[in-house]
């Protein structure tokens, strides 16, 4: 099985059952000959089975909130044939929102996700039975792409403005490149849209004038006439977009697996920086981005901020910035300590 989309869900297996019998022998046969039959039988037990058969893969059901360029890396992985060489299948599951993400790492409904790390630090604060195993993408992305009318933050003032949520990283991101203009969240009317797709949708239908979106969906609406106001990097310098997380209980019990999935997309990280072509190609099949589109994409994400860290790191000054944010929002007392928060021996042993 390949890389596959579904809806929230788990994917299921099955097995088989050998079974061999044996005659029963008459006492008259000769007792030499008997030995060589019971030789022969025992034999039938351990000679190798036909050649070219195969395991089947072990299956991996992996979260998102949308495919974007932020799980660049997992849709290399798949197109170069990286899952098949750790011996995992991955079926992708879209949650299309934070919340349902995390909801569905924390049910085990997926069994890994790639979702905010602020989400993800968020319900770790709360308790929630999971835990981060690696980074993703290190940069915060979002553009705020605003529509035709809108020429400068003065103008955007008042107007509709599409987040994920009014606490999550879209939200913080607005924040802090409206404050550079004197403004703040409430100069604004916010209206919700958990992805980027959805987001993209409300600008494109003329109901929203502004709206946080993510690669490519920010370049592809700035190629259809609608303007990019601003750039979370341009005000955010140290950030920890999206991480890998895993069910706690999963992972204890599926430890060689998540070594392999961090194995795999470890190597679609590399593959990613030294084959232009081929990165933009695998981001085409999955979010059917125009290709121009997907090599500017390219030139940001693997050339200017190079944004994936073939290391799988967390990093920490990533970690204090969304806990200041975090904590300044009033959306959790206080950050959780790092270990509480991250977990990097899986990567550490992928990475052997």
């Amino acid at each position: 099985m390949g890389l596959s989309f579904a809806s929230y869900g788990t994917a299921g297996g099955s097995g088989f059952l050998a079974q061999n019998s044996v005659g029963v022998m008459q006492l008259r046969f000769p007792v030499r000959a008997l030995a060589l039959v019971l030789l022969a039988a025992m034999v039938s037990f351990v000679v190798p089975g036909p050649a070219g058969a195969q395991t089947a893969p072990a299956e991996i059901t992996f979260g998102i909130l949308t495919p974007t360029s932020a799980e660049w890396p997992l849709f290399i992985a798949e197109a170069q044939g990286f899952y098949k060489e750790e011996g995992i299948s991955v079926t992708i599951v879209q949650g299309s929102s934070p919340p349902n993400v995390i909801n569905m790492v924390s049910t085990n409904g997926a069994n890994m996700v790639d979702n905010g790390c602020d989400s993800e630090f968020v319900a770790i604060a709360h308790g929630l039975p999971i835990k981060i195993v690696s980074s993703m993408f290190n940069v915060n992305p979002y553009s705020l792409v605003v529509g035709p009318g809108i020429k400068s933050w003065t103008d955007l003032k008042g107007k509709s403005v599409m987040l994920g949520t009014k606490q999550d990283v879209t939200a913080i991101a607005l924040n802090s490149m409206a404050s550079a203009h004197n403004l703040k969240l409430d100069d604004f009317q916010i209206v919700i849209g958990g992805n980027s797709t959805a987001r993209f949708a409300g600008l494109q239908s003329g109901n929203v004038q502004g709206a946080m979106l993510a690669q490519p969906f920010d370049l592809i609406a700035e190629s259809k006439g609608d303007m990019i106001l601003g750039t979370a990097s341009d005000t955010i310098k140290d950030w920890a977009f999206t991480c890998v997380a895993v069910n706690n209980d999963w992972a204890a019990k599926n430890r060689p697996l998540v070594v392999k999935f961090l194995r795999a997309m470890h190597k679609g990280i590399q593959y990613g920086y030294t084959h232009k072509d081929a990165a933009v190609a695998a981001l085409v099949a999955q979010t059917h981005a125009d290709p121009a589109i997907a090599a500017r994409a390219w030139d940001i994400d693997f050339g200017k901020w190079k944004a994936f860290d073939p290391n799988l790191k967390l990093s920490p000054t990533g970690v204090a910035t969304i806990g200041k944010y975090q904590v300044g929002f009033g959306i959790i007392p206080a950050l959780p300590p790092m270990k509480d928060l991250y977990d990097p021996s899986f990567a550490a042993e992928a990475l052997k």
